[in-house]
């Protein structure tokens, strides 16, 4: 960065202020902003400390403590919830309450916390039950799969033998199809439900062969 800025003839900004870079650090870390003693504990020790190298430790020991804070988890797993379209109701018309949602959002937070590598988080959202079949207290990842709005209308009071049910399991395989592969291949696959892909490298049995690893997924 700072090439690129001499480069162009152009000088960094200046160092923050004690009191903005503590504020700054807890603002980006949990989402909250310091208290006053907080304030006063950590600019007084950055005041004391002398040299670049010595504002760095400070500085460094002040993010450490935040990493290892709760709320760290609780401030990005928000990030991660808006991802998966996490909600507490079924949304829609109905928009009727999912009382045991709560268990995904802990899932996130305590998986943030615990610095879970992102190969493995990965893994336990898509596949826990298949992939870590001892260890059942990941089953509330899977609800990756299931976070978000669903219109209960189309499985919930339809009989079974019915088309209008199997297309409510097409619509809803269609929402974690979609969900699975916009997260985490940055890929909008749900065009070839209807027709191969005009944009993105998929085509119509490609499609369907993603909804078939989810065919035997219920909510």
């Amino acid at each position: 960065i700072l090439a690129g800025l001499e480069q162009n003839k152009l000088k960094p900004v200046k160092d923050a202020a004690a009191r903005t870079l503590v504020r700054r650090l807890h603002l980006t870390l949990i989402g909250l902003p310091p208290t006053p003693d907080a304030v006063e504990l950590w600019s007084a020790r950055l005041a004391a400390a002398t040299t670049p190298t010595a504002k760095q430790e400070v500085a460094g020991k002040l993010a450490d403590e935040l990493l290892t804070s709760p709320r760290f988890g609780e401030h990005w797993g928000r990030h991660w919830m808006d991802v998966a379209r996490f909600g507490e109701s079924t949304g829609g018309d109905a928009n009727n309450s999912t009382p045991h949602a709560w268990r995904y959002r802990d899932y996130v937070i305590d998986s943030f916390n615990a610095d879970t590598p992102y190969p493995r988080f990965v893994q336990e959202q898509v596949a826990a039950d298949v992939l870590f079949p001892d260890k059942p207290q990941l089953i509330p990842a899977l609800g990756f799969l299931a976070a978000g709005p669903w219109d209960e209308s189309s499985l919930r009071d339809i009989r079974e033998d019915t088309i209008d049910r199997e297309v409510g399991r097409y619509l809803d395989r269609d929402d974690i199809v979609t969900t699975v592969m916009n997260t985490f291949q940055g890929l909008t696959a749900q065009c070839a439900r209807c027709h191969d892909h005009k944009f993105d490298p998929i085509s119509q049995e490609e499609y369907y062969r993603l909804q078939a690893v989810f065919a035997g997924v219920g909510r």
